[in-house]
């Protein structure tokens, strides 16, 4: 748990903002993203992820993440070409794993409606599998729009959660499981249901793993695409 000490407005008045980002690196700090599980460059990994999640990419130092890694800076760029490349590279990791897990679920062979139940409870798996990760994507993906807004002229366009959970439902609409209607809405909604829990459980108003949770996520999704 991490606590912020914040100015309120024009006040005197100071708010303490607690945020369960999972900085304790004692705790599966040797544990890679992309790395292998470890290694130097799992260290430097988990290091910078605590820090990101907590101070931003903008507010964090190549120095503080090698004295979190227990490396020299130096040591740093013989993985990563530079913070920036280190912090892209930990952000697509899990935007690509959340995106494989949506087509995943739509491509299960299962009615419409197990589809929707296999697709909150893999999400939720995914966000208590590793909560640092889930918690740096789930806060700090406004850092990096080109994952989530469509590509133009010569950026790239990428693939992102919430565009294959869009042409999930669209596939539902052809299939007759539900009515026609805003669809990019739509998935912004079925998946905002979870992440909006998800950041009531960063800013510590929700406890325990999101798994507990799913099964009143999955009633909350049917209800939003059945009953429109």
């Amino acid at each position: 748990m991490l606590i912020f000490l914040l100015p309120y407005a024009d006040y005197e008045e100071v708010w303490i903002v607690k945020l369960d980002v999972g900085l304790n690196i004692e705790l599966g700090s040797e544990r890679g993203v992309t790395a292998e599980d470890g290694t130097t460059k799992a260290r430097i990994e988990r290091g910078a992820l605590g820090l990101f999640v907590a101070g931003g990419v903008d507010g964090v130092s190549v120095k503080q993440i090698a004295a979190r890694a227990g490396i020299t800076d130096a040591a740093i760029y013989r993985h990563f070409a530079s913070k920036a490349d280190l912090a892209e590279g930990l952000m697509l990791a899990i935007h690509t794993r959340l995106t494989a897990l949506v087509r995943k679920a739509a491509a299960r062979d299962l009615p419409f409606r197990g589809k929707i139940t296999a697709l909150v409870t893999d999400y939720c798996a995914a966000a208590d599998d590793d909560w640092q990760l889930f918690a740096y994507h789930l806060l700090h993906l406004h850092h990096f729009p080109t994952l989530f807004t469509p590509g133009s002229g010569k950026v790239k366009k990428y693939d992102s959660p919430v565009t294959a959970c869009t042409e999930m439902l669209e596939q539902a609409v052809e299939d007759g499981d539900i009515a026609p209607g805003n669809i990019e809405l739509l998935a912004s909604m079925v998946l905002g249901i979870v992440l909006q829990a998800a950041s009531a459980k960063a800013y510590l108003r929700l406890q325990g793993p999101l798994t507990i949770y799913a099964p009143e996520f999955d009633k909350a999704v049917w209800a939003v695409l059945r009953h429109r």
